[in-house]
């Protein structure tokens, strides 16, 4: 089993009706999930999740997974409650030895291939993040939202990378302009499961860092945290000739 990151919450406390269904956000986990019952449950939250939000998505396994969560340059993370996932999110790095073909936004939005070769460093796609539906507390879900966000940036100083790439639904462009200063790349495409047009933006880390730092504290990544996240993920960093798969979904 996956071991929890050193890793916490930049809001210490919540109301206990505003927050963690046991009243305590400090009760929030973050894992990079590394084993085959971890990832089932992750990509069947993930169906669940998008069905939800009115995907059409059909899998008689109750599972939402493709052919880049077995690439050996993805990670997932996983936010855990009491030992409860509650949320997970998805990181497709291509680094700078690498083609653009290891993140699933690459083949949806041309405009892709021109920043890749302007880019000193990797990059990483965020995607895929899903919030248990069951949790219907806007509170909760929010900061449960920005936990996600936060520990996919400590993955990308982690790692790195000279750009961030988030596929997001349009509903949320707004915040990541507000508070990454992120841009849109390209126009909106059907990106799968492709029922609805889905928005990617960019960014880079420092960017992002400097806006974080205007807006919100609980933004504020520590050296511990990122030394503490590149262990988790090493695997995804390492340098190989080919994106083997890694466990079988």
């Amino acid at each position: 089993m996956s071991i929890p990151l050193a890793f916490r919450p930049r809001q210490d406390s919540l109301p206990p009706d505003e927050g963690s269904w046991h009243g305590d956000v400090k009760s929030f986990e973050l894992r990079v999930l590394n084993t085959e019952a971890e990832i089932r449950d992750a990509v069947g939250l993930r169906h669940r999740a998008y069905a939800a939000m009115g995907y059409a998505i059909e899998d008689a396994n109750g599972e939402y997974t493709d052919r880049f969560d077995g690439l050996s340059t993805t990670a997932l993370l996983g936010a855990y409650d009491h030992g409860r996932l509650v949320g997970s999110m998805r990181l497709c790095f291509s680094h700078p030895w690498q083609t653009i073909s290891t993140m699933p936004c690459a083949s949806h939005y041309p405009a892709l291939k021109d920043i890749k070769r302007e880019q000193t460093g990797g990059l990483v796609e965020i995607s895929r993040l899903s919030i248990e539906p069951g949790v219907s507390n806007t509170s909760y879900r929010t900061t449960l939202y920005a936990f996600l966000v936060r520990g996919a940036f400590t993955a990308a100083k982690a790692a790195g990378v000279s750009m961030i790439l988030i596929a997001t639904k349009p509903d949320w462009v707004k915040f990541y302009q507000y508070m990454l200063g992120f841009e849109p790349i390209g126009m909106p495409a059907l990106y799968p499961p492709g029922d609805f047009k889905i928005t990617l933006l960019g960014g880079s880390l420092e960017q992002a860092q400097s806006r974080q730092r205007l807006q919100n504290r609980f933004f504020k990544i520590t050296e511990e945290e990122v030394a503490s996240m590149k262990h988790a993920i090493s695997a995804a960093l390492a340098r190989t000739s080919s994106p083997a798969n890694k466990i079988a979904v």
